[in-house]
């Protein structure tokens, strides 16, 4: 018994040998990775550039007594910036915020956040970054998804609005902010990351026994190019876009109780609208995009694109930005959607007045246009005036990143010109 006792000790102490040795490659490996991973984008700017913010929320990859859980990633948050007197001016005045609201139990963690739990893996949360000095709010953000089969997306959705209550509040209820009143109420919040706000068409069982929920409808869809299907696919289904007010029936019911004719957003003059396409690049010019009209610039360019392939009497535009997830792990370009999910718009840019407004499903203050000609923002709403944040800025492209293959998304990008 004793000898036995003693190879079992022994054949133990060699198992945490050999785990430690795992781990040890594995967190190389992700050094180099990560080494690797920031060469790429400092290679992409110029020698002028220089960080000022590298804020990560997350696990390096381990496995827990069970040896049955292994963490895959952290959410992170890299800024840069041009000139280095400018640089070292926002990093010392920049107030970083770190927001977990995992719900996953995780094996150990690397970050000391009083608010990070032992019963929450960060893989879901924010990290946030707030510039007073160029009004800047920067979020990158991953929301819960959806992981179950047979329920319904509201269930999902109201755990990923709740989920951004708690990011508003840590960083609009933050007694850390040590910015005064007025400075912070002008703070720009830019969101971008993975949502997962998901497409839902209802398809029959039959359909879904075929694949994931309601992937043959919204893949037959996609299949088919044509721009007008892909369009009402996003604003009709899109999760996010019925919680933000964009879906056209909603357009169609506050047109209605306001007495209006014509789309609230959609006044852009016929003979503006020109885009270009670099890639997977969309190029708008600024008379075609005078303002950010909307929370989600991703709706805004859908129908831009939509307007310029019917004033060109096509079906169909190369134009088309589809969905950015979920695609078959490691598949080289061009790549396939895997059918156990739903192809959905999950990766998304959001500039906002502020992060609540994502929150007010059922208000109307969620249209924000510009005023050109005074600087203040306004919603549709006569008299009601908002400070100038949104409107002062200008996007020039927008796009998707289709030659990196990371994971089972596509990377969402643009290029925006705050005033």
């Amino acid at each position: 018994e004793e000898e036995e006792e003693e190879d079992g000790n022994e054949r133990k102490k060699e198992e945490n040998v050999a785990a430690a040795k795992e781990e040890e490659e594995t967190k190389k490996c992700m050094v180099e990775q990560d080494e690797e991973f920031l060469s790429s984008i400092e290679s992409c700017l110029s020698s002028d550039h220089y960080q000022v913010a590298d804020i990560a929320m997350g696990e390096l990859p381990s496995s827990n007594n069970n040896n049955k859980h292994k963490w895959y990633g952290f959410i992170r948050l890299l800024v840069y910036v041009k000139g280095e007197v400018t640089a070292s001016n926002i990093s010392k005045s920049s107030i970083p915020i770190i927001c977990p609201v995992g719900d996953k139990a995780s094996s150990y963690s690397t970050t000391t956040h009083p608010n990070y739990k032992p019963s929450q893996s960060p893989d879901k949360g924010a990290i946030c970054l707030a510039i007073p000095s160029l009004s800047l709010l920067l979020c990158s953000m991953h929301l819960a998804g959806t992981n179950k089969y047979n329920v319904p997306e509201t269930i999902f959705d109201d755990i990923r609005m709740k989920q951004l209550q708690t990011i508003n509040d840590a960083c609009f209820n933050n007694t850390e902010m040590i910015v005064d009143d007025a400075s912070f109420r002008k703070l720009r919040p830019i969101v971008l990351g993975d949502l997962n706000f998901r497409v839902e068409v209802l398809s029959s069982e039959g359909e879904k026994e075929r694949g994931g929920k309601d992937f043959c409808a919204v893949n037959e869809i996609l299949m088919e190019g044509e721009t007008d299907k892909v369009r009402q696919l996003f604003l009709e289904y899109d999760r996010l876009c019925l919680h933000l007010g964009h879906t056209t029936r909603r357009r169609q019911q506050q047109q209605q109780q306001r007495g209006k004719n014509e789309f609230i957003m959609n006044n852009v003059n016929e003979n503006e609208n020109h885009i270009t396409k670099n890639g997977s690049t969309i190029n708008v010019d600024d008379k075609s995009f005078p303002s950010l009209r909307r929370i989600d610039l991703l709706s805004d360019v859908v129908d831009l694109i939509w307007r310029e392939s019917f004033q060109n009497k096509q079906k169909t535009s190369s134009n088309v930005i589809l969905p950015t997830f979920t695609f078959k792990v490691g598949d080289v370009p061009p790549r396939s959607y895997a059918n156990k999910r739903t192809p959905s718009w999950t990766d998304r840019i959001l500039v906002s007045q502020r992060l609540l407004l994502l929150l007010l499903s059922e208000s109307d203050d969620n249209w924000i246009c510009c005023d050109k000609d005074q600087e203040t923002m306004h919603s549709e709403e006569e008299g009601i005036q908002q400070p100038l944040l949104v409107g002062s800025g200008e996007v020039t492209s927008i796009g998707t990143n289709d030659d990196i293959v990371l994971s089972d998304h596509i990377p969402l990008h643009c290029l925006i010109h705050f005033k």
